[in-house]
């Protein structure tokens, strides 16, 4: 199985496969993963992230959804967001694979997690810490079509 480190996360919602994509590294085609992910996925991966939230880190746990003008004010105030290049996003895209797990672990020394996101042949790894964590699944949340999948924003 193919270890990778994740530096990049970016969703995107793909209609044709009525999954969201979760792609990393989406600039570096030597270390790029487009993840698939499905609707009883993420059913099942929010719930988790906020038991694990509770667990390891106090405050507001509350993963919001982030809308485009949100995420677009986000992108200009914060060192570690920037906008993606949609054409490299495309150009270089890979095999789907699909996302058959996301197992979550804390270091208590540094008080950051490490992330991980597992398909049949690729393991990503990420280590973030509290404020990272709500903006990589916030981003996510912010592509999954809520009414189209009968579901809550407040998943």
């Amino acid at each position: 199985m193919k270890s990778i480190q994740a530096l990049t996360f970016t969703p995107k919602y793909d209609e044709l496969e009525d999954r969201v994509r979760v792609v990393i590294n989406y600039e570096d085609l030597h270390n790029r993963v487009d993840f698939m992910m499905t609707r009883s996925f993420v059913l099942k991966l929010f719930p988790t992230l906020e038991e694990f939230m509770i667990k390891f880190y106090s405050g507001d746990v509350e993963i919001p959804v982030i809308t485009p003008e949100v995420m677009k004010e986000k992108i200009q105030t914060q060192e570690s967001t920037n906008e993606t290049d949609t054409t490299n996003l495309e150009l270089l895209k890979t095999d789907n694979e699909l996302l058959l797990e996301v197992s979550f672990g804390y270091i208590a020394k540094s008080k950051k997690s490490v992330i991980k996101f597992k398909s049949a042949n690729v393991e990503v790894v990420s280590q973030l810490d509290e404020e990272s964590i709500k903006q990589v699944f916030s981003m996510i949340k912010s592509v999954i079509p809520f009414f189209s999948w009968g579901i809550s924003q407040h998943i």
